[in-house]
């Protein structure tokens, strides 16, 4: 077999295999829980009281940081490859990125934290 014709074949494989492992995993956590009379709609997604701020915060804080990633690659040296500024670099990107999402998360914390203590 060429190497061509393997590395989907595997990657199909590998992507089968851990949803077959997950959905047989939740049957069984499910079916446990059928047997100690316990109720298995309990196991529904739920919701922290602040979930939606949450994940505002770290959209704007993605945003954020996508833009202040690009003015640190197009007004920088940062951004250049080769000494040529539209060969792009992602290191910028990616980290203003980080920087912005967890400046957001902080802010999520805090602004929970004073809430909750009202």
């Amino acid at each position: 077999m060429q190497p061509e014709t393997i590395v989907p074949i595997v990657f199909f494989a590998a992507v089968f295999g851990i949803v077959y492992i997950a959905v047989t995993a939740r049957h069984r956590q499910r079916m446990a829980m059928i047997e100690k009379g316990m109720d298995p709609g309990n196991l529904s997604r739920q919701e922290t009281p602040f979930a939606d701020l949450r994940r505002g915060l770290l959209f704007i804080g993605v945003g954020l940081g996508l833009f202040l990633g690009w003015l640190v690659a197009r007004h920088t040296q940062m951004g250049m490859v080769g000494g040529d500024p539209d060969d792009g670099n992602p290191l910028p990107y990616f980290m203003m990125v980080a920087l912005c999402a967890g400046v957001a998360m902080v802010l999520h914390h805090l602004i929970v934290r004073k809430r909750l203590k009202d």
